[in-house]
């Protein structure tokens, strides 16, 4: 294998950086197209909402129960084969799925689809702490989760128009986009052999405790939040037009904060900002489930997505910082498979804990997630300080 720590360029733009944020812009859009308008074409053909439920629970227990394989994977055919399978796997399979009325046949199309999407996830991010240079680990990770965010924003602005004239043409946009990625895949990663260690040693995950608290509580608090709390917002006697506004300012103000926040997390060092970041998302979303004034939801919605979005970016840099080179398949496998087992908990756990104590603990379980990131960032710290 070539040596690439001397020659790797500081430079967020450097070789197969581009290519990886291609990838999630387009990964976004797609999932931005195909998730929305799953459930839509479900309730469409009147299939229970417990049905509709588990068809998208099934999709991220693919991601989270596919990515053990997915380092054994790595480990035999390559990076940028493995992603070009997932990447395949969800193009071929999504387009099927207004193709058919079976429930039995949703659910199997759902679950190839979590599992391709757990291929290219788990590539990318191990890709990108590979790919980069260590001083912006952290920016290269935001400029990813950017990508892919702004992606998610505008699937479903483009998914609405087209699905009104045919809910095909809408899984077959995601589609061609996603099999484009195939294609950026082979012409924009390197073709470079990387030593990949598959190992779940119980070493690994003490070293990356952070990390998988901070991915779990990011994937807890963002599917409660997109699956409860216009739930809430609704007992509120907001309008519809209103929890749309509130969701869009989420996004816009994620999108704003991203960029900057990952700078200077770079800058400053990543457990400081971090730190700094879930204080902060703590507040707005406590703050969320206490406030009843329409203004001040919006500018709460616009501080939590400006303080929770950056989590996951920050988290998957300091795998990066804790793990040897060939360890990074490993550990972003891990960190999806956490990642995933957080969206699947938090939306189950939360809806139980506002049947048992009223519907304002729609946040109670995300701000606990997130109080134990502040604990163990703080221990982090201290440890730190002890050392120099």
């Amino acid at each position: 294998m070539q040596n690439l720590t001397s020659t790797k360029s500081t430079s967020p733009f450097s070789t197969g950086l581009p290519a990886l944020y291609i990838i999630a812009f387009l990964s976004g859009i797609s999932i931005g197209l195909f998730n929305p308008f799953i459930s839509t074409l479900m309730a469409q053909n009147q299939i229970d909402e417990l049905w509709i439920g588990a068809n998208s629970t099934v999709y991220f227990l693919m991601i989270a129960l596919g990515t053990p394989l997915v380092a054994k994977i790595l480990h035999q055919i390559g990076l940028r084969k493995t992603m070009m399978l997932g990447l395949m796997l969800m193009g071929i399979s999504a387009p099927l799925f207004p193709w058919t009325t079976q429930l039995s046949l949703w659910f199997v199309i759902r679950a190839v689809m979590g599992f391709g999407c757990c291929l290219y996830l788990v590539c990318g991010q191990t890709a990108l702490n590979y790919f980069c240079h260590e001083s912006n680990r952290a920016i290269t990770n935001g400029l990813y989760a950017l990508a892919f965010s702004f992606g998610f924003g505008i699937g479903p602005v483009i998914g609405s128009s087209l699905y009104n004239l045919s809910p095909k043409l809408t899984f077959s946009l995601g589609s061609l986009l996603i099999l484009t990625g195939v294609v950026v895949v082979w012409l924009g990663l390197p073709e470079k052999s990387v030593v990949f260690r598959a190992s779940f040693r119980v070493e690994l995950v003490r070293k990356l405790k952070l990390p998988f608290q901070s991915a779990f509580a990011y994937g807890f608090a963002e599917s409660t939040l997109v699956s409860l709390y216009p739930v809430y917002l609704i007992q509120q006697n907001y309008s519809v037009e209103q929890i749309g506004l509130t969701f869009a300012v989420f996004v816009v103000g994620g999108l704003i904060a991203t960029l900057p926040i990952t700078h200077l997390a770079d800058r400053f060092g990543r457990l400081k900002v971090l730190l700094i970041t879930v204080c902060l998302a703590l507040f707005s979303i406590l703050s969320l489930s206490i406030v009843t004034n329409n203004i001040a939801t919006q500018i709460l919605a616009f501080i939590a997505g400006a303080s929770v979005s950056p989590v996951f970016p920050l988290a998957i840099a300091m795998i990066g910082d804790k793990l040897s080179r060939n360890e990074l398949s490993s550990g972003s496998a891990l960190l999806t498979t956490i990642y995933s087992f957080g969206c699947t908990l938090g939306p189950i756990l939360s809806s139980i804990a506002m049947q048992f104590f009223g519907n304002n603990q729609v946040f109670s379980l995300s701000t606990i997630t997130f109080f134990l990131v502040v604990f163990y960032t703080i221990k982090e710290l201290k440890k730190l300080e002890k050392v120099y």
